[in-house]
């Protein structure tokens, strides 16, 4: 199967690149660069583009910052790229990633997978999700591998696989968008794929300061907080 690895990585984090760099070439793995949308440099034209203002104000709780929806167009531009590039898939990493020494033997898997996938998450930095496992294969070093379903998939955008077809069916949504692109995930049924894990997890968030964050921080926006109440309540009775 033809895949590829690409690292989002801003043009001006150059520290970011070298520390992710040595940390695939590790693995044995090589990857290509992909450079990631500067939200600083976003203008007004070009977010009201992509960014539904209006389903936000309805539907989340605050307006995406600059930084998140630059995060956003990056990974679109690596959806596009897994088509242009005539891919069956594709390993997308975010430049803070922490990998785990486990992260070859995991992606060496992925062609066992007997089950049609979408988008595989490769990490749960943040709040754990219950997960159900599927399908279990085996990696090197007798490592079991086992695809996984989610009640609500985890956050965070550091490290993931999408399949070719998982690509088209996001294309075929996005843009324009109203969330996070983490949050969107969890909407599964609204971006038109399957969202699922393999499990052991492989990478981290590091501790590095958020390239997104020192944009703009989110907490020091305007919320809407009975919009969140309704959306999690609209969640729990669509999932």
């Amino acid at each position: 199967m033809k895949f590829n690895i690409f690292l989002i990585n801003l043009d001006r984090s150059t520290e970011r690149l070298q520390r992710a760099s040595d940390q695939i070439e590790k693995t044995g793995f090589t990857f290509e660069r992909v450079p990631a949308v500067d939200g600083a440099t976003l203008t007004d034209e070009k977010i009201a583009e992509v960014f539904d203002a209006e389903t936000a104000k309805r539907r989340f709780q605050y307006d995406l910052t600059a930084g998140e929806i630059g995060c956003y167009l990056s990974h679109i531009k690596c959806w596009e790229k897994i088509i242009d590039d005539n891919l069956d898939y594709a390993v997308i990493l975010e430049d803070d990633l922490l990998l785990d020494r486990q992260f070859a033997s995991v992606i060496s898997t992925i062609p066992q997978l007997k089950s049609d996938w979408h988008y595989l998450k490769l990490s749960c930095p943040f709040k754990p999700r219950p997960y159900k496992a599927t399908e279990t294969v085996m990696g090197d070093d007798n490592l079991d591998v086992s695809l996984v379903n989610y009640k609500k998939s985890p956050t965070g955008t550091v490290a993931q696989v999408v399949s070719r077809e998982g690509a088209k069916r996001l294309l075929a949504k996005k843009p324009p968008f109203f969330r996070p692109i983490d949050i969107d995930l969890q909407w599964s049924w609204e971006v038109g794929i399957t969202i699922q894990g393999l499990v052991p997890y492989v990478a981290d968030v590091s501790d590095e300061p958020s390239e997104i964050q020192r944009i703009a921080k989110r907490k020091e926006l305007k919320q809407r907080p009975f919009n969140k109440l309704k959306e999690t309540v609209r969640f729990k009775l669509k999932r």
